[in-house]
């Protein structure tokens, strides 16, 4: 176990810290709309389109 460990070490580590960082991101977007970045995005999105459909009507 010591020599796999060894020599798979930096690897295993880093599989770790990107497994680790994709649930951080699936956490925080999350996979619909209700998360709260996914809130701001959606909120942005519409925000941007009300206001260039306001701008063309001027």
């Amino acid at each position: 176990m010591h020599e796999v460990v060894k020599e798979y070490g930096p690897a295993l580590i880093a599989v770790i810290a990107i497994i680790a960082l994709v649930a951080l991101i699936v956490t925080l977007i999350g996979t619909n709309g209700d998360s709260v970045v996914g809130k701001a995005f959606s909120t942005l999105i519409n925000t941007f389109f009300e206001n260039a459909n306001a701008a063309l009507k001027n």
